[in-house]
């Protein structure tokens, strides 16, 4: 049944459809409270209409950076009017940049200058702001400086104007470089720009010939914080199946997310008439700046309708549409955490397997993966909005959060692939008999033999970690999670806890940015270094704390976490994480 409902589906998909509702996200520039995203709204609550969705909402919310929905805080309205920065050194003109020309030229939350811009001496800075006079001055920012976590705040408190740097900028296809994103805080004093290392290069010889910025930048304030929200209605009381994708980023940002927003208006041109033949659960679309757009909505749905407004699943597409071979990203299917097993996995994989095996003259590889949390489906990791949840997407992406991310960098195919692929698995979801219960405890039980036959690879690779012991506890730790997925309802006796008990401290889904918030400045800093340093370390501090629920100690939420990403961690980095999450108040111990 599976393999003749991707096959139909496969079939019915109209792309270029799809492609052009691509296209047309990806010419807005995105940030979080634009104009620009709500137009890109504005284009999919109209799509969604015509497509025959129901109940189609386009929510505006506050973007004034308050506190509003459990600790995430709005975003703070921002649109560059006029972004332009010129270097000029000896009487001549040496570089001329500007952002409606060259995407992603200019930082997201610059500071605006005074009305008609300013002008400002160049300021090489190599090692630590203070080894020189940065006040009222433009920095000249190396990728090392760059690295460090505090640069920014630094420079602020010195009295700098802003920076300009080449530190993000990306390569890949010989010949091609593009500016890549910079990001400050909200309420920044500074402006920064990013270059290409060539438009760089043309500034660093005459920085001692008296180089002077020329920096014009208007920002609009007036911009909300928009959210789609669209229905294929099920039968009553049947709960709901969720859909989401971010609407935001800077543009062209194709892959980064116009893919993922244009492949959920793709699924819902497929499933429309398949809701109207057999009734089932609600399918809800949900489009918004990531994380923060769903935590808005799923707020404000759980205020009204308590725990019942918890979807039954939720399918998160981010990053849809990579070409494989230019872009080095294979599709990824990422799981939810394991100690809530959910029958969304197996039937997720099955999913898009049959849907590679139908296109699999077309190159392309695709995994599975353990849950990471770097996109909006981990606001239902937390236990206090559980959902099962998993994400399709493509990483890494050599061209991501770059202005090399563009259409070109698409693939049609993959968007196939990824449309049906959730359309499936939503229909799936939505309807759980729509397979007979042996062919659901057949694909259950194939799971977890390849399951086990892949967790047994990883123990032999691992023996020699504490003399086999860490490889013997995956090997249990995997046969637990297929006897909870067996038998849901039977709840198995945990353990008892290796010490004091980790405690959350915190109301709805873990926020690391405010947790981060709550750190000192040093300790902050040692977080971001921390996470600069490799970005998965974000994704341990995430899965420890959705693991402090007052059952295990802090050596048992270790154990777990590195059981659930089939890998041992590193012992420093792992007490480095969790002394800072005790360290900011949102989990105590004992």
């Amino acid at each position: 049944m599976v393999r003749e409902r991707v096959s139909r589906l496969l079939r019915d998909l109209p792309i270029d459809d799809v492609m052009g509702h691509l296209a047309r996200v990806a010419e807005h520039d995105r940030y979080q409270a634009s104009r620009g995203i709500g137009d890109a709204a504005g284009e999919v609550a109209d799509i969604a209409r015509r497509l025959g969705l129901s109940d189609v909402t386009l929510s505006r919310f506050p973007a004034d950076g308050a506190a509003r929905w459990w600790s995430f805080r709005a975003p703070v309205s921002w649109t560059p009017v006029v972004a332009r920065l010129e270097v000029w050194a000896e009487g001549r003109s040496v570089l001329q940049v500007d952002h409606a020309l060259q995407p992603f030229s200019v930082a997201t939350y610059s500071a605006p200058t005074p009305p008609g811009g300013l002008s400002a001496r160049l300021v090489r800075v190599d090692g630590a702001p203070g080894d020189v006079d940065v006040r009222g001055a433009v920095a000249v920012v190396g990728r090392g400086a760059l690295s460090r976590g505090d640069l920014a705040a630094e420079l602020e408190r010195l009295g700098a104007l802003g920076f300009i740097t080449d530190a993000p900028a990306r390569t890949g296809v010989p010949g091609e470089e593009h500016p890549g994103r910079i990001e400050l805080e909200p309420h920044s004093r500074l402006f920064a720009f990013s270059l290409t290392s060539r438009q760089l290069g043309a500034v660093r010889p005459v920085l001692d010939a008296g180089a002077e910025a020329r920096v014009h930048l208007a920002v609009d304030r007036s911009a909300t914080m928009p959210v789609v929200s669209a229905v294929l209605p099920g039968e009553q009381g049947a709960g709901e199946v969720w859909l989401t994708a971010h609407l935001c980023h800077p543009r062209p940002g194709a892959n980064d997310n116009a893919s993922g927003v244009a492949a959920l208006l793709g699924v819902a041109s497929l499933l429309r008439g398949a809701r109207a033949r057999s009734p089932a659960a609600s399918i809800r679309f949900l489009w918004g700046p990531e994380f923060l757009g769903v935590a808005a909505f799923l707020h404000a749905h759980l205020a009204s309708r308590g725990a019942r407004g918890l979807p039954s699943a939720v399918i998160n597409v981010d990053m849809a549409g990579e070409d494989q071979a230019l872009c080095g990203s294979p599709f990824l299917l990422e799981r939810g955490p394991d100690f809530r097993p959910s029958l969304l996995v197996p039937f997720a994989e099955e999913v898009v397997g049959e849907v590679f095996s139908q296109t699999a003259s077309h190159p392309g590889a695709w995994q599975a993966i353990p849950f990471a949390g770097f996109s909006d489906h981990a606001l239902f990791a937390d236990p206090s909005t559980a959902s099962p949840a998993v994400q399709l997407c493509h990483a890494p992406d050599r061209f991501n959060h770059s202005a090399a991310d563009t259409l070109d960098k698409v693939s049609p195919l993959e968007m196939s692939r990824t449309t049906v692929a959730a359309a499936a698995l939503a229909e799936l979801m939505a309807d759980p008999g729509a397979l007979p219960a042996g062919q659901v405890e057949q694909l259950v039980q194939d799971w977890c033999s390849r399951e086990l036959s892949m967790a047994r690879q990883v123990a032999r690779r691992f023996d020699a970690v504490e003399a086999g012991a860490w490889s013997q506890r995956l090997l249990r730790h995997v046969e637990r999670t297929h006897s909870a997925l067996r038998k849901p309802h039977v709840e198995a006796p945990r353990p008892p806890a290796r010490g004091p008990v980790l405690r959350r401290r915190w109301d709805g889904p873990f926020n690391a940015r405010a947790m981060a918030a709550d750190l000192s400045a040093e300790r902050r800093a040692e977080l971001t270094r921390v996470i600069a340093a490799d970005k998965q370390n974000l994704a341990l501090l995430l899965n420890f704390a959705i693991r402090a629920d007052g059952s295990r100690a802090r050596e048992d939420v270790v154990d777990e976490t590195s059981l659930a990403l089939r890998r041992p961690i590193e012992e420093g980095v792992a007490r480095r994480l969790v002394d800072l999450l005790l360290e900011s108040g949102w989990v105590t111990e004992g």
